[in-house]
């Protein structure tokens, strides 16, 4: 499974909302604040996120994309 690399907050929403990357690696310095906002919007809808040697990953494994309103 291809890693895709997102270098800021903005990025990873993008990617996560597009359904084009079944792993994103958070590869920034992410804060609290947004560390918190995508896990409480992205891991109740079936993203799981994980630390990797670096940096967190979220993976969209089975993530039903929801439709753009």
């Amino acid at each position: 499974m291809t890693l895709v690399k997102a270098a800021n907050h903005q990025e990873a929403e993008m990617l996560i909302r597009s359904g084009t990357a079944k792993k994103i690696e958070l590869a920034y310095d992410i804060d609290s604040d947004d560390f918190f906002q995508l896990a409480s919007l992205w891991c109740d809808k079936g993203a799981k996120i994980s630390k990797g040697k670096e940096h967190f990953i979220i993976s969209l494994k089975g993530f039903r994309i929801p439709p753009n309103d």
